[in-house]
């Protein structure tokens, strides 16, 4: 990391929401301690967060007050406080998802009003997914030229640039990888305490489904039918499946989930437990921005079989072995033959160092930061 930090003050980090479980979260978590490791001082600003602290603002206009609704007016006066007692604004999907456009456009206007450098980091645009959500607030996802747009994959850097060429003419499109705490994954989960709180006996195969059951494109049904295919694949030895989302399941849903083989569901204590009580990670998603568990199970050292979704040739292309959903023999033999599984898991470990390794995140965001300053100096 970089010892010397040119940048450094009042960052305001906002999302929609932030604290849970999703992946915006847990990337916008990563930025914040990263921030907060090069000497900035961090405000949260979210329209609901699942976790509190002192600093944090609530955003009226970010967030429904009941599922569904439309959310309430925005609060442009504490938009305005931020953005001009703050000395870099960090939009963390909050410029892209679709869900408060007019919170998003009042975040772009109060900060160009202002000239506070600006980082729009995009996850989920619009068009992307299934099914295709149409948007019809103009100016969404936030593309003004006078911001640096971040990518977080290079598919979605090449749609911006496509659609938005004026982007590209002004140097203000960046891709910045998904990164994961390697060191934490690979050595700091305890399996055999997380395994025992589930009620999973050592001899029984445990696959790891990391999903929210309102998101019809984590393909739930074909993990549970992915995992049923592993289990007739390795009997004696029995398989369990563990949906980490304990929320309610429709009744179409339901009745698929509860063919799972040995099914578990809930929240791990913390990432690292998840993957050391787990023998093989399962992400049959038709969708991803990312996909941290791919990563995030290569850096464990644990088997993953995802796809196919669009994005994970990006990640294979870097180095990772990825099985497909539909290698069940392949994969069942691995679970079985620990000297073939040694040698994928720790090159896919390799892999994850060379590329996705969180250290490292702070001289991304220096970089970030400092070339967000140069495009609001030119503005």
């Amino acid at each position: 990391m970089n010892e010397e930090v040119e940048i450094a003050g009042r960052v305001c980090l906002v999302s929609h929401r932030l604290g849970g479980y999703d992946g915006v979260s847990i990337e916008a978590a990563k930025w914040d301690g990263a921030f907060q490791r090069l000497g900035w001082q961090v405000t949260r600003a979210a329209g609901f967060f699942v976790d509190r602290r002192d600093s944090d603002v609530t955003i009226k206009g970010l967030w429904a007050d009941q599922p569904g609704s439309e959310p309430p007016p925005v609060d442009h006066d504490t938009i305005r406080r931020l953005v001009r007692t703050h000395h870099l604004l960090v939009l963390d999907n909050a410029g892209t998802l679709w869900s408060a456009p007019r919170a998003s456009l009042a975040w772009e206007r109060h900060a160009l009003a202002v000239g506070i450098p600006t980082i729009v980091r995009h996850h989920d645009p619009s068009w992307q997914g299934a099914p295709l959500r149409a948007v019809t607030e103009q100016g969404m996802p936030l593309h003004d030229p006078r911001h640096l747009h971040v990518l977080i994959n290079r598919c979605t850097y090449e749609e911006f640039a496509m659609r938005w060429p004026e982007l590209a003419f002004a140097d203000a499109l960046r891709l910045a990888h998904n990164r994961v705490d390697i060191e934490t994954l690979a050595n700091g989960g305890d399996r055999e305490q997380t395994r025992a709180s589930l009620g999973v006996r050592p001899d029984e195969i445990l696959i790891v489904h990391p999903a929210r059951v309102e998101a019809p494109r984590k393909k739930i049904p074909r993990a549970v039918e992915f995992a049923n295919a592993i289990a007739s694949r390795v009997t004696p030895r029995p398989v369990r499946y563990w949906l980490t989302d304990p929320s309610p399941t429709p009744p179409p849903l339901n009745h698929a989930v509860l063919q799972a083989p040995g099914l578990i569901r809930g929240y791990a204590p913390n990432q690292a437990d998840m993957y050391a009580a787990c023998d093989l990670v399962v992400l049959p998603s038709s969708w991803e921005g990312w996909g941290l568990p791919v990563t995030e199970a290569a850096a464990a050292k644990r088997l993953v079989a995802a796809g196919p979704y669009p994005v994970l040739e990006e990640i294979r292309a870097l180095g990772l072995t990825v099985y497909d959903p539909t290698d069940i023999d392949l994969v069942a033999n691995l679970l079985e033959n620990n000297s073939a599984a040694t040698d994928v898991l720790y090159a896919n470990y390799a892999v994850t160092r060379d590329h996705f390794d969180l250290r490292y995140l702070p001289d991304v965001l220096t970089d970030l930061a400092a070339h967000a300053k140069q495009l609001a100096s030119v503005s």
